[in-house]
């Protein structure tokens, strides 16, 4: 009976050391969901994109076939409306409360989490996946910016993803991927302009091919996977006369440079590696902080093996192409503008602290005791602020000042970037939905 019990636990242990990883796992997306949603109504206050997807959103719930996706910032012409129709399901089980682009965001921030990881873990394993998550989920900036219900908050998870079949289709020879590849860049376009550094990326990476004309053949294959994200955008333009075009042609007019010159390159190559400031929490005011881990990692990769040399190039791109890019642009910029860079950075990241944990065996106690301080002060430093969460203001206050209006007998007229217009027109109109009296 005794021995029976024992093999028993023993065979208990040795399931939990195998899966040891997706228990570790679960407690970090748990963490990063709540310092990310918890009393979200009341944490987060609706902005101009948030109310105008909600009119977008009631349009479609509506009958309206909506074919404009978000409009650019810097161009002011739109993307496609994939974000809106993800959106439409949430916004009806809510029944049109806008409360629903954050239950949409939930799920998207589930599936950023879960991607990364499993991309983390198929590149350099679990260990290395695991640290990769912590920092996505105990990141400030990338709590703040993924909390967003906005037409972003998928980039970081898209952005992982296309990573990972470039790698796979230059380091293991998996041609096949250029067909996921070639629909997640499509699909890209739906959700930021900032698609236009992946192109270049994705070229450039495919110098390292073996196989080149099979994979030429299999990219001309797999262009219509890619294409097939235009078709709302084709439609729209033929509907409104060809105006999207002229917003994205006068955009080009108007923001691209002429040319090449070195000491602009060298003022926007701060905005194309601003990721590594942010994951690494870096003040602003250490100008050139964010350079120090790029510039070990490039001589890391001058001395390293030809096949690790590829891979830290395939990497390397990801911030190199932005830099050149955004050469030729002479309008603002954003940091959210480069997400796409972001998982990159946390790779980098750890990539160096690996190469540092292994070059010091023999100093290994303390190394571990050192890197407990670094996690514990990072882990403040960062999210400090999310730990503890409002009871009051958000949306929960824009809803409650909405209902007073409506009690008071005030009028608001239509606003297609404030919230209290969305939710004044929606809950006075019997069509949509019964105005909520509590």
């Amino acid at each position: 009976m005794a021995a029976s019990h024992q093999k028993k636990h023993h065979t208990v242990v040795t399931w939990v050391r195998h899966h040891y990883a997706w228990f570790v796992f679960g407690a970090l997306v748990t963490i990063g969901m709540y310092l990310r949603f918890w009393n979200f109504e009341y944490a987060f206050e609706y902005g101009w994109d948030q109310a105008r997807d909600a009119w977008k959103i009631r349009d479609i719930l509506g009958g309206t076939f909506v074919l404009d996706g978000p409009r650019t910032g810097v161009g002011s012409f739109f993307l496609g409306p994939l974000w809106f129709y993800y959106l439409a399901p949430f916004y009806h089980l809510t029944k049109l409360d806008p409360i629903g682009a954050m239950w949409g965001n939930i799920v998207v921030n589930i599936g950023n989490f879960f991607i990364f990881f499993l991309v983390s873990k198929r590149i350099w394993g679990e260990k290395f996946a695991l640290l990769a998550t912590y920092i996505f989920a105990v990141n400030g900036y990338l709590i703040d910016i993924t909390k967003t219900p906005w037409n972003v908050s998928p980039v970081f998870g898209v952005s992982a993803l296309i990573f990972y079949c470039i790698h796979e289709i230059v380091m293991r020879e998996k041609y096949k991927l250029v067909f996921p590849l070639a629909f997640l860049t499509g699909l890209f376009t739906q959700l930021h302009f900032a698609v236009v550094f992946l192109p270049p990326i994705i070229l450039l990476s495919f110098i390292f091919v073996k196989r080149k004309w099979h994979l030429i053949t299999m990219s001309v294959a797999s262009l219509p996977l890619f294409l097939v994200w235009f078709v709302p955008l084709i439609f729209l333009d033929m509907q409104w006369k060809g105006d999207n075009t002229s917003w994205f042609q006068r955009f080009l007019s108007e923001y691209i440079i002429d040319g090449f010159y070195v000491r602009f390159f060298l003022f926007r190559i701060h905005d194309a590696f601003v990721q590594f400031e942010r994951v690494l929490a870096i003040p602003h005011t250490i100008a050139w902080g964010k350079f120090v881990v790029p510039v070990i990692f490039a001589m890391v990769t001058l001395k390293v093996s030809r096949t690790e040399k590829i891979r830290n190039i395939l990497m390397g791109l990801w911030f190199l192409v932005p830099a050149c890019v955004y050469t030729l642009y002479s309008g603002t910029t954003s940091e959210y503008y480069v997400l796409l860079n972001a998982p990159i950075a946390i790779y980098i990241t750890i990539y160096l602290a690996q190469k540092l944990w292994r070059s010091s065996l023999k100093l290994r106690h303390v190394f571990i005791l050192i890197g407990i301080v670094v996690i514990a002060f990072y882990t403040h430093r960062t999210s400090a602020n999310h730990w503890i969460k409002p009871t009051e203001g958000g949306l929960a206050r824009q809803k409650s000042e909405t209902r007073k209006c409506i009690e008071g007998g005030c009028v608001k007229e239509y606003n297609l970037g404030f919230i209290d217009s969305y939710l004044y027109s929606t809950w006075t109109d019997p069509k949509y939905i019964d105005y909520p009296k509590q």
